[in-house]
């Protein structure tokens, strides 16, 4: 499915040397894509890379759920929310 957002981003394709740097910090192994939180704070690029460095060190924080549990929990959020994840 494609990622369709209903607010202003900048495109992946953009020459913006702020936006490029935040863009290709956040790429996915898996996908080469940005992570999608950041694709939609992209208008904001320091923002952007901070909202992404505060969820990394959550994730690395937590306790009490596996990596596999947080993510089965995501995915169910994520169903239940109508993301197209």
């Amino acid at each position: 499915m494609t990622w369709v957002t209903w607010i202003e981003t900048v495109p992946e394709t953009t020459t913006d040397d702020a936006v490029r740097q935040i863009y290709d910090r956040t790429r996915s192994p898996q996908t080469g894509k940005p992570s999608d939180s950041v694709r939609l704070t992209s208008l904001t690029p320091r923002v952007a890379g901070l909202l992404y460095d505060l969820h990394r060190a959550i994730r690395a924080q937590a306790h009490g759920l596996s990596r596999r549990e947080q993510e089965i929990a995501a995915l169910v959020v994520s169903a239940y929310n109508g993301c197209v994840h």
